[in-house]
């Protein structure tokens, strides 16, 4: 067998196409636009910083004292860059994240669970959440587009102010200052001031859902970026589409646990375009559901604020007034009887001009009147100290505003403290009871045997009644009943109900029935600690605040949830699907199949879940989806038509147009397409197939010729997929294919040479075998026209540099190839028929390709095409297809075409690995070995020495070896010399030669360059 020295092409020819310098830099715009989403703001303010660094420590404007126009613009770009990378910073958001879960529920955990003396450190928190809320409304406002004076600016910025209330100082100048008067008109006010400042607090939850929005938006660009990254033993684009992205499925696809169907085809080191679609958010469903979040916030807040309008005690009325109501106007009743009956010659009652009961004949009377008065005052505090109530009596207390016109404080306080101090003699005289008989109040408003069971009082608080009531409280003079430690109150001037109960956690009862007069003269106060339903108040509170933050956010989901389902998902998949066809448009034809499997899967897990319910269950579910509109959606329509024309168009335009589907994708602000897009020089094998006898075939099949067309170029096009090459054209009877060199690397371009020349011989091969095709050997016309007919094919094989672009007008173009190699492969096809042989390869392409395939190729001539100087010396690849036999019948095939496109790609991940060897595939396999069967090593050896005379110039003597090229030559070596034309060996290139050398008596021209003129086109 003849060798063959394949050397590699010069490296000049097979330059990197710009094919991976763009994807480069589309991977590199991507990774920028990650970081500008996610987390890398900083590097934006480093660069900010720098310059404005730069700007401030030039020499030229530090000695000049001379600025730059754009020095403020720089100030300006920097600050809001540092603005941005804080509010994108994590720790920032985890910091107001707190802080707002803080605000929401701090103020109602401080009345419900905490003392009053805790109030300062809530109060620090608060002024903390003041400086953070504060500054991130100014940080947002800097670096953040559309947010200045928008929706959640204001909610913001109300919800800010609304903090100052929960201040104590301030709510207690606000609502607390009218605790010694006798209205309730300012409490009253005060609760629904704070009920409106925690309901604006409330909708701060939006700014969780945001911050949850933001981390889970960062985690999937993250997630997203380490997708994207390349493979670090894939540096090399895909030769068949030069970028060849991750064959991965969808991520609903993914979720039903079908990783292992995935065949990642990571050639090109890119991965796959559409991940960097799944995690983003289409603007048209951003706004819809800002919106909807807008107006759900709106709607609880309309709805928190107005429903109260509708309740009575809104507008000032009660149901009834409560046992604290009453009693404090009998109580007062009594004390008027005792005290305040008015004498028209004197202007103070006689209680206020001496704490003794005058010895007059109305003595009597006002002892009983006294006594009246602090048995209805006993009554009044045993029924409210202890109880199965709420509300309890915390203190009681006297004020006389003539009296303090009149006296000192010191002698205001004393009068006042024995005016109220209980069983004295001096008022009661004989009723008054000895200290040991102070128990028979228990008996008498605290009695065990009534239906309600009455309950004592505590001896101290006994003790406390029968003493001057020394304690002062704003105006009035009383005594603490429910303190625990009275005594470090009636020594100090501090007031007990100020210093143990917070404004909000007391409730302070006056009698409303008297008259200025009397108010003046003696007026009684009775101060509840409602503390249990206040702290109740504040856990419903809470309770409220999650129920409102549950209501937005469910509120929210349900709104959108018809939308995302109807309109928004099938947007986002479309965009998904655009963003895929934009970035790689071959990727187009596989949409289809992963659309197939999606719809596989879901009919599947659908008829899994029938399969698990009872039959009743699955009658109603039947029956229910069945009532369902059967009509698919527009938006489902949609989807589908634009899965459909992504694969026509990557169909028809093929490798060759994905630059120009490419580029008009891109353009999306416009409507109009470019189609012209410049051509671009790419390195690539050219592979011309004509089918032979097409006129006869033509001429004879008539309309069935279209059938015959495309059954052959089902296996072309099948054999140039499998061997990662790509068809660009078909012509009639014509194919071009091609294979991309651009961007591969240099080891790489040897295997993909490799698999040319493999894929020409699987072709002849399988054309050869086709039941289909076989069915022509048998046609009465076909067989009239041409003896013997058979369906072959020829090729022409070459490599080189080529121009990839567009071919035509704005009418009707092509994505095709322009190149003088183009020129050659075509001519090296038509040459075939000169030769007499299947392929006619070039030996640029034959030095490509891998010395273990290439010894395989046969050299047969030098010659030198139209058109170009250049000698090229042709090789062929024997082969003998008569002696392959039509395919048995097979099985059905596989229908499932998720499957099918999953078996094809592994075989051509297979075929692509490096331990796969393309020669030894050659050698073992079977049909090669019975079409090669029948040459003989002998017969190569006879025809490279004489091919070797011939190309030196010894016609003769070629002559005479030519003669003797038989497929099987006989052992002897004797040379004839006279050998008629019928004689000669039937090899094709063999007659050819014998031919030519006899057009001039077998004596080559005087200046025999070893090569000839290749005449024929």
């Amino acid at each position: 067998m003849m060798s063959v020295n394949p050397k590699p092409l010069a490296s000049k020819m097979f330059t990197p196409s710009s094919r991976s310098s763009t994807s480069v830099i589309s991977g590199r715009k991507w990774n920028r636009h990650q970081v500008r989403t996610c987390t890398s703001n900083t590097e934006a303010t480093s660069v900010a910083d720098s310059s404005l660094f730069q700007s401030q420590s030039s020499p030229s404007r530090a000695t000049t004292g001379f600025r730059s126009p754009s020095w403020g613009s720089t100030v300006a770009e920097t600050l809001k860059s540092r603005s941005r990378a804080l509010c994108d910073n994590w720790r920032f958001n985890v910091l107001t994240t707190m802080l707002t879960v803080y605000a929401l529920f701090g103020d109602d955990f401080r009345l419900s669970a905490t003392h009053k003396t805790m109030d300062n450190f809530f109060n620090v928190m608060t002024l903390l959440c003041l400086m953070v809320f504060t500054l991130e409304v100014v940080v947002s406002s800097l670096g953040k587009e559309g947010y200045f004076l928008g929706f959640f600016f204001l909610l913001d910025c109300g919800a800010t102010v609304t903090l100052f209330f929960d201040l104590t100082w301030v709510w207690n100048e606000f609502a607390c200052n009218n605790a010694g008067d006798g209205g309730s008109g300012a409490l009253k006010t005060s609760r629904a001031g704070r009920a409106g400042a925690r309901a604006a607090r409330t909708v701060r939850i939006i700014r969780l859902i945001r911050l949850v929005k933001l981390y889970k938006t960062y985690k999937g660009n993250i997630e997203h970026n380490k997708g994207r990254r390349p493979s670090k033993d894939s540096g090399e684009a895909h030769p068949g589409g030069g970028e060849e992205p991750e064959e991965e499925e969808e991520d609903d696809l993914i979720s039903e646990g079908y990783q292992d169907d995935l065949q990642v085809d990571n050639l090109g080191g890119e991965a796959h375009p559409k991940k960097a679609a799944v995690v983003s958010e289409t603007r048209v469903g951003k706004k819809l559901s800002e919106m909807t979040t807008r107006r759900v916030i709106v709607l609880v807040l309309v709805m928190l604020f107005v429903m109260p309008l509708f309740q009575t005690s809104f507008h000032g009325f009660e149901d009834l007034r409560t046992s604290a109501d009453m009693g404090v106007e009998l109580v007062y009743d009594r004390l008027r009887d005792w005290c305040l009956a008015r004498d028209p010659s004197d202007p103070l009652p006689w209680c206020l001009q001496a704490l003794e009961t005058p010895a007059d004949a109305l003595s009597e009377q006002r002892r009983a009147d006294r006594a009246w008065f602090e048995e209805y005052l006993l009554n009044y505090i045993y029924s409210h100290v202890h109880g199965n109530f709420a509300w309890h009596l915390f203190w009681v207390g006297l004020k006389s505003t003539t009296l303090a016109a009149s006296l000192d404080d010191v002698g205001l306080a004393d009068y006042i403290a024995r005016l109220g101090q209980l069983n004295q003699p001096r008022f009661l005289g004989p009723l008054a009871r000895s200290s040991d008989r102070l128990t028979e109040w228990d008996s008498l408003h605290a009695n065990p045997l009534w239906t309600i069971p009455g309950v004592s009082v505590e001896e101290s608080v006994r003790q406390r009644l029968t003493k001057p009531w020394t304690e002062r409280c704003h105006h009035y003079f009383g005594v603490g009943v429910s303190v625990t430690d009275a005594k470090d109150y009636e020594e100090t001037p501090l007031c007990s109900y100020d210093e143990e109960l917070r404004c909000s956690e007391l409730q302070s009862f006056f009698p409303l029935a008297k008259s200025e007069w009397e108010e003046h003269q003696l007026s009684l106060i009775f101060v509840f600690d409602i503390r249990a339903t206040t702290q109740l108040a504040a856990g419903l509170s809470i309770l409220q605040t999650i129920f409102i933050c549950l209501a937005v956010g469910i509120g929210s989901m349900l709104f959108t949830h018809d939308a995302n389902q109807l309109l928004l998902n099938p947007i986002e998949r479309m965009m998904a699907k655009m963003e895929a066809i934009k970035d790689n448009p071959l990727y187009a034809m596989k949409l289809g199949d992963i659309e197939f499997r999606r719809e596989e899967i879901k009919q599947a897990k659908l008829q899994d879940q029938l399969a698990r319910m009872n039959r009743c269950v699955r009658w109603l579910y039947t029956t229910y989806n069945a009532n369902k509109a059967k009509e698919p959606m527009e938006t489902m329509i949609l989807e589908k038509t634009i899965i459909k024309l992504g694969g026509l168009l990557a169909l028809g335009f093929g490798e060759a147009g994905a630059e120009i589907i490419g580029q008009n994708m891109r353009g999306g602000h416009s409507a109009g397409v470019n189609a012209m897009v410049a051509g671009r020089k790419v390195d690539v094998i050219i592979a011309f197939c004509s089918i032979r006898n097409f006129t006869d075939a033509t001429e004879t099949l008539k309309e069935e010729v279209m059938q015959f067309v495309n059954q052959i170029g089902e296996i072309v096009h099948g054999c140039v997929d499998d061997y990662m090459g790509a068809p660009n054209k078909n012509i009639g009877d014509c194919f071009l294919l091609v294979w991309r060199l651009s961007g591969i690397a240099p080891d790489k371009q040897k295997k993909l040479a490799d698999m040319a020349m493999m894929s020409i011989v699987r072709m002849i091969a399988e054309v050869n075998k086709s039941r289909k095709l076989a069915v022509y050997r048998e046609h009465p016309g076909l067989l009239q026209r041409v003896r013997k007919y058979r369906v072959k094919l020829g090729f022409g094989l070459h490599c080189g540099w080529a121009i990839e672009g567009a071919i035509g007008s704005e009418f009707k173009i092509d994505a095709s190839y322009l190149s003088p190699n183009v020129n050659v492969a075509s001519r090296l096809e038509a040459a075939t028929k000169q030769f007499g042989v299947l392929t006619l390869i070039s030996h640029f392409m034959v030095r490509l390709c891998s010395p273990e395939l290439g010894v395989n190729c046969r050299l047969i001539d030098q010659v030198t095409v139209k058109g170009s100087k250049q000698p090229i010396r042709l090789y062929t690849i024997d082969l003998d297809h008569m002696q392959l036999k039509v395919s048995p019948k097979k099985t059905l095939a596989m229908r499932n075409r998720f499957k099918l496109r999953q078996l094809r790609e592994a075989q051509r991940n297979e075929k692509w690995s490096d331990d796969y060897f393309l020669a030894k595939v050659f050698a073992a396999d079977a049909d090669i070995i019975n079409m090669r069967a029948a040459f003989a090593p002998e017969f190569f050896l006879r025809f490279s020495m004489a091919f070797r005379n011939y190309e030196a110039g010894e016609w003769r003597v070629a002559r005479d070896m030519f003669y003797t090229c038989h497929y099987c030559p006989e052992k002897s070596m004797e040379y004839p010399t006279n050998v008629e034309e019928e004689d000669w060996p039937v090899d094709g290139p063999t007659r050819t030669l014998l031919t030519f050398m006899r057009k001039t008596h077998y004596h080559p021209p005087s200046q025999w360059p070893g090569h000839r003129e290749l005449t024929e086109k």
